[in-house]
Order: C-alpha cells, then sequence, then structure tokens
C-alpha cells in the first residue's frame, strides 16, 4: 500500500512538474512589451536631450500614455505585465536584452 501511495505521489508530482504555465490573457506579449519599453527609453533619452516636442513639455507624462495607447494598452495593464515578467528574472533579462539589440539598431 505504501509503495502504491509512493508511486502516484510521484506520477502526480511529474505531472504538476511538466504542466506548461501560460501567460495570463490580461499581460501583454513578450513582444509588445520590447516594443513599449524600447519607446519608453529612447522617449527618456529625448527628454534628456530636450528633444520632445512643445506640446509635452508641461505635461511628459502624456507623452508615455500616448506611447501606451499606440499599442492599445494603458498604465495598469503595462505595470501589471512588468510586474508579472519580472518575476523571473531570466525573462526580464531577456526582454532588456531584445530591447537593447532594437536600440542598437540589430
Amino acid at each position: 500500500m505504501k509503495r502504491l501511495l509512493f508511486v502516484s505521489a510521484l506520477i502526480i508530482a511529474g505531472f504538476i512538474a511538466c504542466k506548461k504555465t501560460s501567460t495570463p490573457s490580461d499581460i501583454l506579449p513578450e513582444s509588445k512589451m520590447v516594443d513599449i519599453i524600447t519607446d519608453i527609453q529612447l522617449t527618456d533619452a529625448a527628454f534628456k536631450q530636450d528633444m520632445i516636442p512643445q506640446k509635452y513639455k508641461k505635461n511628459p507624462q502624456s507623452y508615455y500614455l500616448d506611447i501606451l495607447a499606440a499599442y492599445q494598452t494603458d498604465s495598469a495593464q503595462y505595470q501589471n505585465s512588468l510586474l508579472y515578467y519580472s518575476e523571473d528574472p531570466k525573462v526580464i533579462k531577456r526582454i532588456y536584452q531584445k530591447v537593447e539589440k532594437k536600440i542598437q539598431g540589430e
């Protein structure tokens, strides 16, 4: 009986370990996160170089909101997605490596 219980536990553990978790539907796909973060990084650089259109100088946050709107998302979904991907250091590192390559034009 103990042997059967042990084997059953191993089988169940195997199924749990092999279960592939999918990204929740309210989380932005990695590729879209790469695009958004790239645009945000470029915007940050433009602000530092004072290369932003005049209409955004009084309200810089509106520039970022316009970026998010261009990707059919909002700040809440972006923040939730960033937090979600940040939970796995390998994933967030991969995202930022792609951002870096995009900025460098590779």
